[in-house]
């Protein structure tokens, strides 16, 4: 447990170091110049219906800009945030799978890589997508494999974590929808 707080220690200083004077990129502007909305219809048919993603980080944003406003570290951060718990869940899922120190090794991968470090830090759909996902596997095991009958609150978490993933990105509906058809198999 030292090791995976070490882990988690540093996945939390890599993505919120500096977090507010990480710049908003284009693809964030893209997704904030459709919040401009007077109401919840405007943005669903002006701001969401032309663009390709679904309406989950949208409809986010939209409320979220309205309680913390622009600063870019309070806009920011819950994506952080579900990135340094996709980390968490990705050690979850490898000791329920495997093992231990597999769990431990897939963690400290995601934390350091430079590739989910970055993405965490964009408030866009790519850590939701991916903390919801994995989120949605996490249930799906335990409903899958557990050796005591599911509780429904299982079933709840994997049916929510799977909406949650529909509603970030078109990757992670079709990862979830992978997900989901690899466990009809199982």
């Amino acid at each position: 447990y030292i090791l995976l707080g070490f882990i988690m220690l540093v996945a939390a200083v890599l993505r919120l170091w500096k977090l507010g004077q990480v710049p908003f990129m284009h693809d964030e502007f893209s997704a904030f110049t459709r919040l401009h909305y007077d109401n919840f219809l405007d943005l669903i048919r002006d701001g969401v219906s032309p663009d390709a993603h679904p309406a989950g980080v949208q409809v986010f944003l939209y409320y979220w800009v309205k309680i913390v406003g622009w600063n870019a570290f309070w806009v920011k951060l819950p994506f952080a945030l579900m990135g340094i718990g996709s980390i968490y869940l990705i050690y979850i899922i490898g000791r329920q799978w495997f093992n231990r120190t597999v769990g431990l090794l897939s963690a400290a991968f995601f934390a350091v890589s430079e590739f989910t470090i970055f993405y965490s830090q964009l408030a866009r759909p790519y850590s939701a997508g991916l903390f919801f996902v994995l989120l949605q596997v996490y249930f799906w095991n335990r409903v899958l494999f557990d050796t005591k009958k599911p509780t429904t609150w299982l079933w709840v978490g994997f049916a929510l974590s799977s909406w949650l993933a529909a509603m970030m990105h078109a990757f992670s509906i079709a990862q979830a929808g992978l997900v989901f058809l690899t466990g009809l198999i199982f």
